[in-house]
């Protein structure tokens, strides 16, 4: 229904790259409600009915079928962009969908592939409850309180800010622009402000510290609320398989709707969330993985470990990031200073390298973890 009603409201906006924007994240709201809350409708039925859920065994021709599914939604989606084709506000956005979803979901298929026939598998049912999950329950937790979080930290900077000489006039300006969002359609006036130490601390410690500590919490009750309605200790298979479908579905629901940020340059942006895609996943299952270890043992330092190592990746990835947009910035505050563009493009270059490798890290942790599963 939410999402009906943005498409709705698309139809009533005059400027075609606005309704663009609406429609997509509408369809995104849909599609998630359709697509996640049918799939539960259909497990409940079947649990209703008596059927056993079998195995979560996929066949590796699914995950192929994923990346080639991929690369023609990649390929029409940003067609339709680019050339205006086929009234964008209306098809580009189920193109949207697939290529968010099918990057996360070719890598749940390929962990589950590396874990078939284990004894301790998850059953499809599981897997399908885990990833709904991580899309409503796990957003419906983090986006809140990171919001708030948002709220606390641009009180604390105004606060700095007032007490900083000059900082008042600061804060009467800032008013100003609020008032009239025009005037901060400039590129410069953005990172002035953003550059401001104060805005950019608080910028920084939400995005790498409070953040992942809030995300990577709320993925993280997967396991254990599995366990408690199943009443039986989670194998570590089932832990760590278990994680990686809530990390899926929250995955998912976050790149509907940070993908449909930056549209012309979507598919670059959708490819660049697979690296995103899997430090969520792989989060969320090593978490996952403490939780099985903890409920076992009875003792909290697994489920401790494994939530500090979670935070640390996430926060990695969130800091490298902040570091591309704030030298970014840098350049756009002063476009003609040849050393500024200099140093902040080789800052911008050292982020993507760091995004790069602590990408290939991650996965292959993942890799490591699921063939040891598999063999246990």
């Amino acid at each position: 229904m939410a999402g009906g009603l943005f498409i709705f409201l698309s139809l009533k906006d005059s400027q075609e790259t606005s309704a663009l924007g609406v429609t997509t994240i509408g369809f995104g709201m849909a599609a998630l409600g359709l697509g996640f809350g049918g799939t539960l409708a259909w497990a409940g039925y079947a649990n209703l009915q008596g059927r056993r859920s079998r195995p979560f065994w996929p066949a590796i021709r699914w995950f192929w079928g994923c990346l080639a599914g991929l690369v023609l939604a990649l390929a029409i989606g940003q067609a339709i962009l680019s050339f205006n084709l086929f009234a964008p506000p209306f098809t580009f956005p189920f193109f949207h969908v697939l290529g968010v979803a099918l990057p996360a979901l070719a890598m749940l298929l390929l962990v589950g592939y590396g874990m078939k026939g284990h004894a301790s598998a998850p059953t499809q049912r599981q897997v399908m409850g885990q990833i709904a999950l991580g899309a409503f329950g796990a957003t419906a937790i983090a986006f809140p309180l990171e919001a708030l979080a948002v709220v606390i930290g641009l009180i604390i900077a105004g606060i700095v800010i007032a007490l900083t000489p000059g900082g008042l006039a600061q804060l009467a300006e800032l008013r100003v622009m609020l008032a009239d969002p025009t005037l901060l359609q400039n590129p410069q006036t953005i990172a002035r402000w953003l550059l401001n130490p104060a805005i950019l601390v608080a910028v920084a410690v939400l995005l790498a510290v409070v953040a992942p500590m809030i995300e990577e919490g709320a993925k993280s009750i997967g396991v254990p609320l599995l366990a408690l309605v199943t009443r039986a200790k989670p194998a570590p298979a089932q832990g760590w398989l278990w994680g990686i479908a809530v990390g899926t579905g929250f995955a998912i629901a976050e790149g509907l709707f940070n993908g449909a940020a930056n549209l012309p340059f979507w598919a670059g942006i959708v490819l660049l969330r697979v690296g995103a895609t899997a430090m969520h996943m792989a989060a969320a299952g090593i978490t996952g993985l403490g939780w099985t270890r903890t409920l076992a043992s009875r003792r909290p330092w697994p489920l401790l470990g494994g939530y500090l190592t979670s935070v640390t990746l996430h926060g990695l990835w969130n800091g490298l990031t902040v570091m591309m947009a704030i030298a970014s910035l840098w350049i756009m505050a002063q476009p003609g200073d040849a050393t500024r563009t200099l140093v902040g493009g080789t800052a911008v270059v050292t982020g993507f390298a760091g995004l790069l490798l602590l990408a290939i890290t991650i996965i292959g942790v993942a890799a490591y973890i699921t063939l040891r599963m598999g063999r246990e």
